[in-house]
């Protein structure tokens, strides 16, 4: 971190403050992320630097600046810095010790000296991986001493670095050791800066807090001249210095070195005029310094200015000793950006293009001069700001473009691919510089964008590249890559765009089998199963004949989950287990997680809730492994969720689910995750938290192609909170209007809830539909029966129970005892309805279901039925509650873990839960064991036995 070098510090104890009990959060063990902004000069470092000083020997200080570098910030910069700073204070092997398997993965593109990244199959998760890694990274440290990791110049960050920062800062509670510190310079974000919207996301997270630097006051300012002076300012300078510095700490600094000559017109001349009190050799080099960025290394700038190494340090000395520069390391660095800012835009247009010339040059004859990993987008840089060869700066982009896929910085890809379209029509023969086509370069810069998730530009590239459609292929991925976009964007079209393509590109090609299997995924989602299989298949052959074993493997994967939905569980799970081997073997992560998606969604339908639990978990072990827990975790924790709601272990799925929804999944996921906690919520009499799952969800299940898992999921909440609301009307409109939705009978898996909503709320026209709809396993069968209990045949209330009950689901097996009892009830079988009043109470109690207790004990009263002696009839398998010592099943899970040595942390990760709420459960079974450690837990549980069940 570079220092003001100022050694006066004054006017900032509130914000002092602010940092301490930050940190004094994290030393509890809570996140806590400072968002420090302020104009240039404020002293945002000088604060940090304050701070952070006396803490070096309590908690490790990561520090990481952005660059500037033209408009656009090198990428991932800061976090290099602070991979690079970490190896220098404890070796490679100590970084590599604090990750998974003391591999370097996804890091070693950001830092090679850690080792080669894994470059296993599942290429398109690398980023994501990366990511996680960082973070893992930083979690393992914080776990032995607190650290503070400062961000420096956020606003010049490149849009990766921004990215990964965001990562991090939201997924903090996973370190909770960790402080971080973000600046920036509130005076650069003008109303469309990217830094905007960043801010204002990380500023909702509960750990962050936004610190607003302010100008001195006038007693500050005098104070700081104190002691900068070294006596009691005069009262008229004091005065006149607060006057034209504002406050400003900077300012008032550099006017305190001019008490001897007259004020300058202009703060711009403030900062310039110190250079021109310097010899003329240190003041050409000093511009030459201010050309080359931010940090500039001696070798780099000697070769610039041809001023030896000797001569240059001697040129430097007066500039270091002037306090306009400072040394760090083997490099040259401004005191101040604002100061190099104004140096740079101070120079005349031709002097600058001249200088820009002479860093390209100089690179060009010897890479190394530029920071470790930087040459080409240095050298891309320097050419394009040179505007002397349009034919180099080509080139350099090209080169910069492939350094950036590399480092997985898609976004800085495809900035510098842009420049080389840009530049395309101004040089002689540009297919021969880069050794490819336009057509080329197009599609480079849609796959850049659509990795970037910049799906808007992606959109304008491809609709610039199919105006070329002399190459059908080529066609062909450009409209799978739109395919995927209207998708991802909610935009109509996806499946035209998915068929055509998969006509044009030819059956012997390697790109036809990766779009046959887009096709696949999509139809089989809506879902159109009879045809997503023929894609399948189509892709199986695909795949054969061009080797893609890959594609092949997930075509198989996808064809069996289909026909296991069909109804053939048995028959289909080997098929799923002996594709998730092959994927396995050439390391596809993607596809060993897609097949256990798979897997648990079928056995979830079958109503196997428990081995659907176990294939969840393996997806998540599975994601944890490829460190992806965070990115790809949700969507296992999505079906670990449904499959523990419908067994009753709903604090369990609620942990589940807030711990995905806090890793801010992608839309479609978090309203799906939205939506169970909402079923949660509304049997447990939360109708709000239930309301705002349904608006959410509808937003967001509304746009572009409608898929019935989703969308029916959806309509069976709002159906039962219409009527929890009492307002049946809109319970009935809503079943109507989704029966009129195209291809609604096509999952009947998800109708068949719905149907029985319907007939609850007595909606019409549902015996037809429920005539023609299939019933497949024995949940969709349950369905069917609780449908036609509510529809005219009440007896039948007692064989829905015992269907929910042979199914272990114990919610709605107590709503269909309830109904049973009211059928006895009216019956005069006083008998009959007490013993099935008290099982449905038994399981209410066990799932904290307020709203079917409250109406249990109405209709006892009402019918002078007798609950007390509640006793569980053994077919309840809630599992919320036991009797041994008190503790629930989770905690039970908990225990085992515990026993086995894990770390609060290893246990989060085990169980998919946060750190926080892992060591609430590990505190709640202490004290129900009545010991006062871990150790003592771990032996209690041996002795009683409790590991056993």
């Amino acid at each position: 971190m570079s220092t003001s070098g100022s050694p006066v510090f004054v006017g900032r104890d509130r914000e002092l403050a602010t940092l301490h009990a930050a940190f004094a959060r994290v030393q509890e063990g809570s996140p806590a992320t400072v968002l420090i902004g302020g104009e240039a000069g404020v002293g945002k470092s000088r604060l940090v630097e304050e701070f952070t000083a006396p803490l070096s020997g309590t908690a490790p200080v990561l520090v990481g600046n952005c660059v500037e570098l033209g408009r656009h910030g090198l990428a991932f910069a800061p976090f290099t810095t602070v991979l690079r700073g970490l190896v220098r204070e404890i070796g490679v092997n100590g970084v590599l010790g604090l990750l998974p398997r003391g591999e370097a993965g996804e890091l070693g593109r950001l830092l090679p000296v850690l080792g080669p990244s894994r470059g296993d199959a599942a290429v398109g998760l690398a980023r994501a991986r990366l990511f996680e890694e960082f973070l893992t990274l930083l979690a393992a440290l914080a776990d032995q001493r607190r650290v503070i990791l400062v961000i420096e110049d956020v606003h010049w960050a490149d849009r990766s670095s921004r990215e990964l920062l965001d990562f991090l800062v939201r997924n903090q509670h996973a370190a909770p050791g960790l402080l971080t510190i973000v600046t920036h310079r509130s005076d650069q974000l003008h109303r469309a800066h990217p830094l905007r919207v960043l801010l204002a996301e990380l500023d909702r997270m509960a750990w962050a807090v936004r610190l607003d630097l302010g100008r001195l006051t006038k007693i500050d300012v005098a104070r700081q001249l104190r002691g900068l002076l070294g006596h009691e300012p005069d009262a008229g300078l004091s005065t006149v210095i607060f006057r034209r510095s504002e406050g400003n700490p900077l300012f008032v600094e550099a006017l305190s070195a001019r008490t001897d000559a007259p004020v300058p017109e202009s703060i711009r001349d403030l900062l310039v005029t110190p250079l021109e009190r310097l010899p003329p050799r240190t003041r050409r080099v000093v511009r030459a310094a201010a050309a080359g960025g931010g940090r500039i290394g001696h070798a780099w700038l000697s070769a610039v200015t041809e001023v030896a190494d000797a001569a240059l340090a001697n040129a430097l000395r007066p500039a270091v000793r002037s306090n306009l520069m400072l040394v760090e390391e083997d490099a040259y660095v401004f005191r101040h950006a604002l100061i190099r800012e104004v140096l740079y835009e101070d120079m005349l247009p031709g002097e600058r293009e001249l200088l820009h010339l002479r860093y390209a040059e100089t690179l060009e004859k010897d890479p190394s001069l530029a920071p470790p990993g930087r040459a080409a987008v240095e050298s891309a840089h320097h050419w394009h700001a040179s505007k002397r060869h349009p034919a180099m700066a080509l080139t350099a982009a090209w080169r910069a473009a492939a350094e950036a896929q590399a480092s997985l910085a898609y976004a800085e890809r495809l900035h510098m691919l842009a420049q080389v379209i840009e530049l395309w029509e101004h040089v002689p023969d540009p297919a021969g510089h880069v050794a490819t086509s336009h057509a080329d370069v197009l599609e480079e810069a849609v796959r850049a964008a659509v990795s970037a998730g910049e799906g808007t530009r992606a959109m304008e590239l491809i609709a610039l590249a199919l105006s070329d459609k002399s190459d059908p292929v080529r066609v062909g991925r450009l409209l799978g890559y739109r395919g995927e976009l209207r998708h991802a964007l909610g935009l109509p079209g996806d499946l035209a765009d998915l068929r055509e393509a998969a006509e044009l590109i030819p059956p012997v090609h390697q790109a036809r089998a990766p779009v046959l299997n887009m096709l696949a995924n999509r139809l089989l989602t809506i879902p159109r199963e009879e045809e997503g299989c023929a894609v399948a298949r189509e892709a199986i052959a695909a795949a054969q004949a061009t080797g893609d074993v890959s594609s092949e493997t997930m075509a198989a994967i996808n064809i069996a989950y289909a026909e296991a939905r069909a109804g053939d569980v048995d028959g289909q799970l080997p098929r799923l287990a002996a594709a998730r081997a092959v994927a396995g073997r050439i390391r596809d992560h993607g596809a060993v997680m897609h097949a256990y998606r798979c897997e648990a969604d079928v056995l979830q339908g079958a109503g196997r809730y428990q081995e659907a639990v176990e294939a969840a978990r393996h997806g998540l072990a599975t994601a944890a492994e490829a460190g992806l827990a965070r990115t790809s975790g949700p969507t296992h924790a999505g079906n670990l969720a449904e499959a523990l709601i419908a067994l009753g272990r709903w604090d369990e799925a609620v942990e589940i689910i807030e711990h995905a929804l806090a890793l801010t999944p992608t839309p479609s996921l978090h309203a799906y995750l939205l939506v169970l906690r909402g079923t949660i919520a509304l049997a447990r009499g939360d109708l709000d938290v239930a309301q705002a799952s349904t608006d959410y969800a509808r937003e967001v299940f509304t746009r572009g192609t409608s898929y019935a898992q989703d969308h029916l999921l959806l309509i069976r909440l709002e159906v039962d909170l219409r009527l929890a609301q009492g307002r049946r009307p809109d319970a009935v409109r809503v079943v109507e209007q989704a029966l009129e939705t195209d291809e609604i009978e096509s999952s009947p898996r998800y109708l068949w809830p719905v149907i029985e909503a319907g007939g609850r709320a007595a909606a019409t026209g549902l015996d037809e539909v429920a005539s023609r709809l299939p019933v497949i396993g024995p949940v969709q069968r349950a369905h069917q029966l609780a449908f036609a209990a509510e529809t005219g045949q009440p007896d039948l209330w007692d064989h829905v129970a015992t269907a929910w009950a042979g199914l272990r689901q114990p919610y709605p097996q107590a709503l269909a005892l309830v109904r049973a009892a009211e059928t006895a009830i009216e019956a005069g079988d006083r008998a009959a309805a007490t013993a099935r009043l008290r099982r449905a109470a038994a399981h209410a109690d066990l799932l904290s279901a307020g709203p079917l207790r409250t109406r249990i004990d109405q209709l006892a009263r009402l019918a002078r039925v007798p609950l007390d002696g509640l006793a569980s009839d053994g077919e309840s398998q809630a599992g919320d509650r036991r009797q041994d010592f008190g503790l629930t099943s989770r905690e039970r899970e908990v225990l085992h873990l515990l026993a086995e040595g894990r770390t609060n942390r290893e246990i989060a990760e085990q169980l998919f839960i946060s750190v926080k709420t892992a060591g609430a459960h590990v505190s709640s079974i202490l004290a129900k064991l009545g010991v006062t450690s871990r150790v003592q837990a771990a032996t209690a549980a041996h002795r009683h036995r409790l590991l056993e069940h």
